[in-house]
């Protein structure tokens, strides 16, 4: 065990390391606390579920400034510039989220790795022409964050006479998505919705580049590579608390008069292949243990809030667990990921000491 214990934390090393805070860096103690909250039958599975899926699913500083500078090469070449130069000064790198979030910490350190590598600064790029907006971000999970920010960014104005979204009908501007994780089937919801909630010409115009598109449907061949129980075995708790889940869900959605599917369970036989977890048993005792871990958090804890869910975030409107994800990075732990963590709350001790509004997380109470 300790040896797992070690790897995980060679590979976790830098989350928060810029914060120079020693209450939320990650340490072998951490891990190792954390892990002793679970039965002892399950502490070694996980570990090792979790030391192959941090090797995948971690993006460390490293490895975002690897994929900022990728991106510059790949959308030089893309777009037809000879030089980068051209390109980031034809290139308005949008700043549309708050300062603690995930955007601006990026857009920071693409500054500083432009002005290193090519002598020019952030404020320097769309000095030429707008002809490309570029939306730059970590994590594509629900996808909430980007429909708000889009909708809100298409109505300014672009030039005089003209807002970003007439821009990008009379192609004035392109614009450009680009994230480190995006989670596809939600990513094909927000292009529906785009075109529905902002312009039709966004929905159909715009460019993606990812890093790492992760399957999430229940499609046939879909990996799904996120935290998706099956219902066979599932404890009478588990039934409770879904029956619970479907309440709740219900009576926020006859005010619309309409409902939603049930998506608590994966089908039976999907994935084909187990390619993400080491193996199908460890993948049924991960998802069932997270669940059950997650249960018990939420029935200790004094939160109101109901989106959270045992296995993460969820929208009111949807019939689900949570979301399950498992995407990480050196400063980001979605809140869409299983309560086990970030969730501080319920007496439990999560893995990652979480930040949300520059504070440290701590119950709801809403």
């Amino acid at each position: 065990m300790e040896n797992l214990i070690s790897s995980i934390y060679n590979t976790l090393e830098d989350y928060r390391a810029d914060d120079n805070d020693p209450q939320v860096r990650m340490t072998t103690n951490n891990i190792r606390n954390w892990i002793n909250q679970f039965d002892e039958d399950f502490r070694v599975p996980i570990l090792t579920e979790l030391d192959n899926m941090f090797k995948k699913r971690y993006c460390s500083k490293t490895k975002i400034m690897n994929f900022l500078n990728e991106m510059i090469t790949v959308l030089t070449k893309d777009f037809g510039f000879l030089k980068p130069q051209d390109f980031l000064k034809n290139s308005d790198f949008l700043n549309l989220q708050p300062a603690d979030k995930s955007q601006r910490v990026m857009l920071n350190i693409f500054d500083k790795l432009i002005q290193e590598k090519y002598d020019i600064s952030l404020s320097d790029c769309g000095t030429n022409s707008k002809k490309y907006s570029i939306y730059i971000d970590d994590i594509l999970c629900t996808g909430l964050t980007l429909i708000s920010d889009i909708q809100e960014w298409s109505n300014r104005k672009f030039s005089i006479n003209k807002t970003n979204k007439q821009a990008i009908a009379d192609d004035s501007t392109t614009l450009v998505f680009a994230y480190v994780f995006i989670h596809k089937k939600n990513y094909r919801k927000k292009v529906a919705e785009m075109g529905y909630k902002i312009s039709q010409e966004i929905s159909n115009k715009h460019k993606m580049y990812r890093l790492i598109e992760i399957e999430n449907g229940i499609e046939k061949n879909q990996k799904i590579d996120l935290v998706f129980p099956l219902e066979n075995g599932q404890p009478q708790n588990v039934t409770d608390y879904k029956n619970k889940i479907i309440e709740l869900v219900d009576n926020h959605t006859k005010q619309y008069g309409n409902t939603s599917v049930e998506e608590f369970y994966r089908p039976v036989g999907l994935p084909v292949n187990e390619d993400f977890f080491t193996n199908l048993d460890n993948r049924i005792l991960f998802e069932n243990v997270f669940l059950q871990k997650g249960i018990e958090i939420l029935q200790k804890a004094t939160t109101n809030n109901k989106n959270v869910r045992a296995l993460g975030y969820s929208i009111p409107s949807l019939k689900n667990f949570g979301f399950g994800a498992l995407c990480f990075t050196w400063r980001n732990v979605p809140n869409n990921t299983p309560l086990v963590f970030w969730y501080s709350g319920g007496g439990f001790t999560p893995l990652f000491k979480v930040i949300r509004n520059i504070k440290p997380i701590v119950d709801f109470v809403l």
